[in-house]
């Protein structure tokens, strides 16, 4: 979803990987993917300059309680005075940040992590054990409503304790053998013990900057913080995010030199920049696409056959091409994107309406059927939706477009009855599944409660060889195919627009916004 999951709302094809079992000498053993990435150098041949303020564009901001956030204008206002304990770098590893590594323990049943010393908040206090515990806590405690408990729903409160002053283990319910991606949900930035959920008065942090003023749907002012524990770091003066409805004032902003980079932009609104000279579209690949989720306890998509026609009206490749440009690679109707190790090639799904119809006719519906779609006015959502109306009509099922404004969608997204959503990137294929198609998720918009599919995540999840996870993926693959809770179209690449005068900014593989190492060249 958009920033979603990313919560749905606000989410790379990368070459596959080999395991790395362990990172010797740093106590960082893994099962699953490199986990210890060092902090990035600068690039060779240009120093970074000190000063200036970056001005941002960011789409809207529906909080800025970390608790609470599910917005992708909200996330980064928040990403610049918090911190995470780790950060995924774009080849799916961990940058340490506020933990400095991090072990295994009972074959990932429990984790154990090493807190970095000598960190403060911005308001003096040292930041310790017993702040990590408060927050985590906070997010899985049931009374709180954290979008953050579905995404790890195996954590429970009493599970997270503090072994000495900068030591936190994790006990977790099942083993998880790439638990500390998770620990970078978008909600887990570390917030002091006694944090009281008012952010925009209290919004203490441990950032490279201090946040200064928070303006509800316009915007936020950030000064560095001059004792941040990365010494060096930042290079800005002062960061200020503004906040916008839609993309083309953004774009504007950008043009006009009011705004120095935009958070995220869609294809179709980034063609006027694309030749702009004083432009760069930055771009990386993701696990990032749109579910056209359809909910199996109603008819018409209580039959699989029904859901089977859907996904076969769709030609992906012109989707792929109409709506991105090329900038995507074709999906499968399954969310094991081709950027992760555990991918596999199960034969791909191609546009085929005579057989569409035929299911159609099998499943009780020789006429097609009417049906209404919900999506929301954000990235290229609108355009999939028309798009998905043309190629539905061939074989008789007439979609009925509800085009939303994106609050109002998100208040609704997991009732519809035929929704499509944007679904962040996750650097784990089993934070997506986990958060959209297991049984219990609140995300679980399909309302699809598949059994076999919950114990095939459960391995997947707990597996430490990558050669077995391999094998536990091609089956949910198939699952997924062949029962089609969802179509999934395409995995995009995630496109952020910049001036050329900016420096040590690039794309997100998760859309997050990452200005430690930001400058403006003179």
């Amino acid at each position: 979803m958009t920033d979603f999951p990313v919560s749905p709302k606000l989410i790379s094809r990368l070459s596959r990987r080999r395991l790395l079992q362990a990172a010797g000498g740093l106590g960082i053993a893994v099962g699953a993917l490199p986990l210890f990435r060092p902090l990035p150098a600068h690039a060779q041949g240009e120093a970074p300059r000190r000063g200036g303020t970056l001005r941002v564009a960011a789409p809207p901001a529906t909080t800025i309680d970390p608790v609470k956030l599910d917005s992708g204008g909200g996330i980064a206002v928040v990403q610049q005075p918090g911190e995470y304990l780790v950060w995924p770098m774009p080849d799916l590893s961990l940058r340490p940040m506020l933990a400095t590594e991090w072990r295994p323990e009972d074959d990932g049943r429990s984790w154990v992590f090493a807190i970095r010393r000598d960190v403060r908040f911005h308001d003096g206090r040292e930041m310790t054990a017993k702040d990590v515990v408060a927050t985590f806590r906070r997010l899985v405690d049931p009374k709180n409503a954290s979008p953050a408990a579905a995404q790890i729903p195996f954590l429970k409160p009493e599970g997270i304790t503090a072994i000495d002053s900068h030591t936190v283990r994790f006990e977790l319910e099942r083993p998880i053998g790439s638990f500390p991606h998770y620990t970078h949900t978008y909600n887990a930035v570390i917030l002091p013990e006694d944090y009281d959920g008012d952010f925009a008065r209290k919004p203490i942090g441990t950032g490279p900057f201090k946040m200064t003023a928070y303006r509800p749907q316009e915007g936020a002012s950030f000064v560095r913080n001059e004792d941040y524990w990365d010494r060096g770091r930042p290079h800005l003066d002062a960061v200020e995010i503004a906040l916008y409805e839609t993309q083309q004032p953004q774009i504007l902003a950008l043009q006009g030199g009011q705004a120095h980079v935009i958070h995220k932009i869609s294809y179709i609104e980034a063609q006027a920049l694309f030749q702009d000279a004083k432009v760069k579209i930055l771009d990386t690949e993701t696990s990032e696409h749109r579910q056209l989720c359809m909910r199996v306890d109603r008819k018409p998509f209580d039959d699989k056959r029904v859901r089977q026609a859907v996904a076969l009206c769709f030609n992906r490749p012109a989707m792929v091409q109409g709506l991105l440009g090329g900038l995507a690679s074709v999906g499968n109707d399954h969310a094991v994107a081709p950027i992760y190790p555990e991918s596999s090639d199960i034969g791909q799904r191609v546009v085929d309406i005579a057989k569409a119809k035929a299911l159609l006719a099998e499943a009780g519906y020789p006429k097609g059927f009417e049906i209404d779609l919900h999506t929301a006015q954000y990235l290229e959502l609108p355009q999939y939706a028309v798009l998905a109306q043309q190629m539905l009509a061939a074989a008789g099922i007439k979609a009925n477009l509800k085009v939303e404004p994106l609050n109002a969608y998100y208040d609704h997204w997991t009732e519809v009855s035929f929704g499509l959503t944007d679904w962040a990137a996750r650097p784990v294929a089993s934070q997506i599944l986990g958060s959209a198609f297991r049984s219990t998720s609140e995300w679980n918009a399909a309302h699809w409660k598949n059994a076999q599919f919950d114990a095939l995540l459960d391995r997947f999840e707990a597996e430490p060889s990558l050669e077995k996870r391999q094998a536990i993926s091609r089956e949910i693959e198939t699952l997924m195919h062949d029962d089609v809770p969802a179509v999934i179209a395409y995995f995009t690449k995630s496109l952020r627009a910049v001036r050329q005068d900016v420096r040590g900014v690039g794309a997100s593989m998760v859309s997050y916004l990452d200005l430690r190492d930001a400058w403006l060249a003179a």
